[in-house]
């Protein structure tokens, strides 16, 4: 970040810099040579260059470790500039989709934090591996150094013969000059030092742009997907609404009240527990919810709850637009993340049901704050007054028009789109794109400094929430990739929507996946 005019001045600074480093350059090789200075092939069983010319000069004293401090200073400074450059650059590519998206994300330092933490973890891993041996693991950086010297004049010669603007000729062929220089060492030092570990970088590169051309493939596949048109914003959707009932306890009775809220036109109510309390459940649940049809057992042929209910849901007829809702109680305990993740089969349920086609699965949790009002009415469950339907959207693609869809077969007292901003031209572009779409629903642009989308989805959920007749519903549109590996490539926001919602009273959480 240089004052303007910029390019001047980051000339001036840039040969400023030149001068020093060639003058030092040139100083250091006149010492070390008129001070017969020799270091040996195994760097650790000697001194550095400079601390030899110290040592000779200043002998052991004060100012012989002067100068080895700003010489280590000098080399944190320059182990500090792969930690600046390296986020950055990555987050370039990330932006361009040849690295995952994630590496686009700012942490509460506004640097981009994922890109520093990789870095990190593959440098602590290469000191590890080569047992920090310098010897060693100077080989990397001499031909991974030389390369990108190389690719970057030979980067600026391109850019001049496809521009050509004022004075190309001279710059093309300085730049033609540097990377034939870089070049042609570059090749000396691949062919001497490729025993020595040099056939690491040389063996890695084609695996890295291999890898980048496959990160930049999947998000063109998902960009298409995105784009089909399969549900058009003013389709009507129909909504079939199954309860899961493992038992007809508090969790139930809340999951009975949000149901009369929404007004389902369709609902079956599934009870999964013990055969053995059905009768007495199926009692229970005609006092709880009399108008609500009656209670039914899950069908079971072996396998386990979870392959019981996905056959079931598989067996269910529906229209090509009719989505199958399955309601999901559940009681919190406690706020605690680490008890809730012990209780697995309710996780993998929820989970394994975001892959069934068509099938949407809301999750009505009983935070412990609600916990008395539900025993009080436990017998009689209280619909809250007003349902709120709020949807956080990332883009206007095919899963946001399908969330919406899906949204307004909810009956909600109030319907709101909610986009996160950050960035004006992204906050511009959304707006547009809302508008030629002919969305019939409120975008509402939130600020969210640093890109921290948690705080801002809390103020705008509790603003409702503070209302005691409102339950607010949070519809996630919600991608499902086909292999595994490509969870990686996606910044998992839903997933983060659904923990920080978990513990939230009078909240819903609705997942209407969108496979890619």
């Amino acid at each position: 970040a240089f004052r303007r005019p910029q390019s001047r001045n980051a000339a001036t600074t840039l040969s400023m810099m030149g001068v020093m480093s060639i003058s030092m350059f040139l100083g250091i090789t006149f010492l070390a040579r008129n001070l017969n200075v020799r270091v040996g092939e195994h760097l650790e069983g000697t001194r550095s260059v400079l601390a030899q010319i110290g040592h000779t000069v200043y002998g052991g004293g004060l100012l012989f470790f002067i100068l080895q401090g700003f010489t280590a200073g000098i080399l944190v400074l320059a182990a500090n500039t792969a930690y600046q450059d390296f986020p950055r650059l990555s987050a370039i590519l990330a932006r361009d989709r040849f690295m995952p998206s994630q590496f686009k994300n700012r942490g509460d330092r506004l640097v981009f934090s994922n890109g520093v933490v990789v870095l990190a973890v593959v440098a602590s891993l290469l000191i590890y591996a080569f047992d920090a041996s310098l010897t060693r693991l100077i080989q990397l950086y001499v031909v991974g150094v030389f390369t990108a010297f190389t690719l970057s004049q030979a980067g600026m010669v391109r850019r001049w013969l496809r521009e050509k603007g004022e004075g190309w000729r001279r710059s093309m062929i300085i730049n033609a000059i540097g990377a034939g220089t870089t070049g042609v060492v570059l090749i000396i030092v691949s062919l001497t030092k490729f025993t020595r570990g040099a056939w690491i970088v040389i063996a890695a590169m084609p695996v890295i742009v291999a890898f980048f051309l496959a990160v930049h493939r999947h998000y063109e596949s998902v960009a298409a997907a995105l784009r089909r048109g399969r549900m058009s914003i003013r389709d009507e959707a129909q909504n079939r609404f199954i309860l899961l009932v493992p038992d007809v306890g508090l969790a139930t009775s809340d999951a009975v009240a949000y149901l009369r809220a929404v007004r389902p036109e369709r609902l079956t109510a599934l009870y999964l527990g013990d055969p053995g309390g059905f009768r007495e459940a199926e009692t229970r649940w005609l006092s709880v919810a009399p108008r609500l049809g009656r209670l039914e057992m899950l069908p079971r042929s072996g396998g386990g709850t979870a392959r019981a209910l996905r056959d079931y849901l598989r067996s269910v007829p529906r229209e090509p637009n009719e989505f199958l809702t399955v309601v999901v109680p559940e009681t919190i305990e406690s706020h605690s993340l680490f008890r809730l993740l012990r209780r697995r089969g309710s996780f993998w349920l929820k989970a394994s049901l975001l892959f069934e086609p068509g099938v949407v699965v809301t999750d009505v949790p009983l935070v412990p704050e609600e916990h008395i009002a539900a025993a009080v009415h436990a017998e009689r469950p209280v619909e809250p007054e007003r349902n709120v339907v709020l949807v956080p959207v990332s883009g206007v693609h095919d899963a946001t028009i399908r969330a919406i869809v899906y949204a307004k077969s909810l009956h909600p007292a109030e319907f709101e789109a909610i986009y996160f901003g950050g960035n004006p031209e992204d906050e511009r572009r959304i707006v547009q794109e809302w508008a030629e779409q002919e969305i019939d629903v409120q975008l509402s642009i939130v600020e969210a400094p640093f890109r921290d989308l948690g705080e801002p989805l809390l103020t705008e959920v509790r603003s409702h929430t503070s209302r005691q007749d409102t339950v607010v519903t949070v519809v996630l549109p919600e991608f499902v990739v086909r292999r595994w590996w490509e969870h990686v490539l996606h910044n998992q926001t839903a997933l983060y929507f659904k923990r920080i919602l978990l513990f939230e009273p009078k909240v819903v959480v609705t997942s209407v996946p969108f496979r890619i």
